[in-house]
């Protein structure tokens, strides 16, 4: 089963069955990827979407209940997304190409992972990390 508990997603046996994961991601084959690990999983996935303001509308906690975001999407960033998500308390990681320092501070304790991570474990652990993702603070306005 999968549910909240001190601000925290937990999850026990290892799926995240029922929970709606929206994806934002540009690159198909990566896409593709990551919403297959996260349905192996137990989850339904919302998206993916290849562009931030495709996928706006689903920002709502009632809608989703969780996120991967890429950083870089469409020559432009998904940090406009994150706000989003942050204002709605939904938890949610960056999967990008880009290290730590491309994400601004605001966003220093959501979990970031390097596509170069995902190999061949990579989408199971991306589906596995965010069960125990915490949702992020409020912005400070930075």
């Amino acid at each position: 089963m999968f549910g909240k508990a001190g601000g925290k997603l937990v999850m026990s046996q290892g799926n995240l069955t029922g929970r709606k994961v929206l994806v934002v991601e540009d690159d198909y084959l990566q896409a593709k990827t990551f919403a297959q690990a996260l349905v192996e999983h137990g989850a339904e996935v919302v998206g993916p979407f290849s562009a931030p303001e495709e996928c706006f509308c689903y920002c709502n906690r009632d809608l989703i209940d969780a996120a991967v975001l890429d950083v870089k999407v469409r020559n432009t960033d998904s940090f406009a997304v994150a706000d989003r998500l942050v204002r709605e308390e939904i938890p949610f990681i960056f999967l990008t190409g880009y290290d730590r320092n491309s994400i601004p501070h605001r966003f220093h304790r959501v979990p970031h992972y390097l596509k170069s991570f995902v190999g061949t474990d990579g989408p199971a652990a991306v589906a596995l990390a965010l069960a125990s993702v915490q949702k992020p603070s409020r912005p400070s306005g930075r």
